[in-house]
């Protein structure tokens, strides 16, 4: 009943207001026919306004409007000159009342009076928010401008005929209000939260949260989710629900689901302030605060998810497409397809296969290679005996083409120069290949002849000492910390693409580096590691079937994501989270087992 007659309240001040036009076009706008219909419209006003009093109807907008139109109506008898003009522009005067109600109490703190409209489709978490604040006051200067406009609409000449004139303008301003002011208020909030910028909402209790998420959904940066969330919170707001991210919405109900992609146990306490990115999800999830079964990426994600969109920082943009291989489209061949038959793969890396960033990705590439039909031998250099370069020279003038140690690397020197495609893999240590490899490089220099020879680029190197094995072609695969390829692997790029430069018959075809390597073993960056694995297992099946590798499959592996500020971040809690313990492999998993 209250709801009902709060209704009927509203609306009165506007046929009030209506009617006294209507009386003042009937009598010719004559002020003093029109006191007495002023009179009684002014008291019907007044009750209004006084009844809305009594049954507390906290309307600010309405007692506004019923102060401007009481106003005008006092004019008629205290001021006639303003009155007359009142008079002849009641409708005027109903939009410029609008108007200032509109415009000028969120100036003094008020709630926008598009609260009371669209408060009613919202939960108490979302209503509370200072973004939705903010949207109100989006919305609510709006409507102020289509007041305004409203008021210049009225006025207009329309129709020379004076009925058609009356009509239209009224009807015009009230099409413009419809068409713009209507819609806006109900789709308006829902749009702006899901593409919202700003700052991000945040909440007093987990219910509160749970409410909000679906409202809050960021479609800008959902796009491509498909995602079960279960959740089980304890402490102080225990909680069993599920979030659904999907075709860029989402839905969350209580209770537990059959089948969750991702279930998340919380403290309550803990997400809430996670959630409202008071603690960092990514240091407690790395101190095993909280735990996660199933697809755990999403939690790189997920608070994305319902965060403001912002311009991207400038290292995210540098970060996301990092320009390697400079030199690679000048000095890259392309060899028939089919022509990579045998493949030798030296890998400098001290760590097995279980720990081994470089060697997962070299493993996956030749996988790719063997199942497009090459033949692959791989010699992981540590496990030989290769002695250092004397630089004696007598395997280019005593006995050319022999080194005077005999040790392993006679025939590593002879697999080297025989393989279609030779793979060198390393770690990035010190900016650099590791010392075994850079000990086998110094010791394939017999491989090539000391005399000069200059190739059509204008390069001054030394001739093949075996021509009669033909054109080969050679692949980089190496591995760091850092989140970025320039200033880190500069000069392990460097002495590859000079190898390709100097070396007859040598042919650059591939650089791989993985950047950010120590998020590969980490369950959250689970998709990341599959993309890798993907790009190296494609790159081994082109070289083999196309005879080249699509530069894409490179930048794929470089591709970490991360902001600088962000990486330093994670990689600050990863570290610490293994301060003092006694050994690194003991504490980080397994790359070759970590599914």
């Amino acid at each position: 009943m209250k709801k009902i007659l709060n209704q009927i309240l509203k609306k009165v001040p506007f046929a009030a207001i209506i009617t006294l036009n209507v009386f003042a076009d009937i009598n010719h706008f004559d002020l003093e026919q029109l006191k007495p219909y002023t009179i009684i419209i002014g008291i019907i006003l007044l009750l209004n306004v006084i009844t809305s009093l009594i049954v507390k109807l906290n309307d600010y907008f309405i007692y506004g409007i019923s102060a401007v139109g009481l106003l005008g109506m006092m004019s008629v008898f205290l001021i006639p000159s303003i009155g007359q003009f009142y008079i002849e522009n009641v409708i005027v005067g109903l939009y410029f009342g609008l108007f200032l109600v509109a415009f000028f109490p969120p100036l003094l703190k008020f709630d926008p009076f598009t609260f009371s409209f669209s408060v009613k489709d919202y939960p108490e978490g979302i209503v509370k928010s200072q973004l939705f604040l903010k949207i109100n006051l989006i919305i609510n200067y709006i409507w102020a401008g289509l007041f305004a406009i409203a008021m210049f609409l009225t006025v207009v000449t329309y129709s020379g005929n004076h009925v058609l004139q009356i009509i239209l303008s009224m009807i015009i301003p009230i099409i413009l209000q419809l068409s713009i002011g209507l819609p806006a208020t109900i789709k308006l909030p829902g749009i702006l939260m899901q593409n919202k910028g700003g700052d991000q909402m945040t909440f007093e209790t987990i219910k509160d949260l749970f409410e909000a998420m679906p409202y809050g959904l960021n479609k800008e940066k959902a796009k491509g989710v498909d995602n079960l969330i279960q959740f089980y919170l304890t402490g102080e707001e225990p909680r069993e629900g599920y979030l659904i991210i999907k075709d860029l919405k989402c839905s969350y109900t209580d209770g537990v689901h059959p089948s969750p992609k991702t279930t998340i146990h919380a403290d309550s306490k803990l997400w809430l302030g996670i959630s409202n990115n008071d603690i960092s999800g990514t240091k407690a999830f790395i101190n095993k605060e909280y735990q996660v079964e199933g697809d755990a990426g999403i939690l790189l994600n997920l608070s994305n998810l319902f965060a403001p969109s912002k311009k991207e920082d400038k290292n995210e943009k540098e970060g996301k497409k990092p320009l390697v291989q400079q030199k690679l489209d000048k000095y890259s061949k392309t060899f028939a397809p089919g022509k990579i038959k045998t493949i030798a793969v030296f890998d400098g890396g001290p760590r097995s296969a279980k720990y081994s960033k470089t060697s997962f990705m070299v493993r996956n590439f030749v996988e790719g290679a063997e199942e497009a039909g090459a033949t692959v031998e791989y010699f992981k250099l540590k496990d030989y005996d290769i002695h250092d370069c004397s630089g004696c020279y007598n395997c280019w003038t005593k006995t050319p083409g022999e080194c005077i140690y005999k040790d392993d690397m006679t025939m590593l020197r002879k697999k080297y120069r025989e393989a279609d495609l030779v793979v060198f893999a390393s770690p990035l240590y010190v900016y650099n290949v590791t010392g075994v490899l850079k000990t086998f490089m110094d010791r394939i220099i017999p491989t090539l002849k000391p005399y000069m020879v200059i190739d059509e680029q204008g390069f001054t190197k030394h001739p093949d000492r075996y021509p009669e094995q033909g054109e080969q072609g050679f692949v980089v695969f190496s591995a760091s910390g850092f989140p970025d390829i320039a200033h880190n692997f500069d000069g392990l790029i460097g002495m590859f693409q000079n190898l390709a430069d100097h070396t007859e018959n040598m042919h650059l075809v591939g650089e791989f580096y993985l950047t950010a390597a120590e998020t590969m073993v980490q369950t959250v960056y689970r998709d990341r590691k599959i993309a890798v694995q993907n790009a190296c297992k494609q790159a081994g099946i082109q070289i083999v079937s196309q005879g080249k590798i699509d530069r894409e499959l490179m930048l794929k592996v470089s591709d970490h994501g991360y902001t600088a500020e962000r990486f330093q971040e994670e990689s600050n809690y990863f570290w610490g989270s293994l301060d003092g313990k006694e050994s690194y492999l003991k504490g980080v998993p397994k790359i070759e087992s970590n599914e």
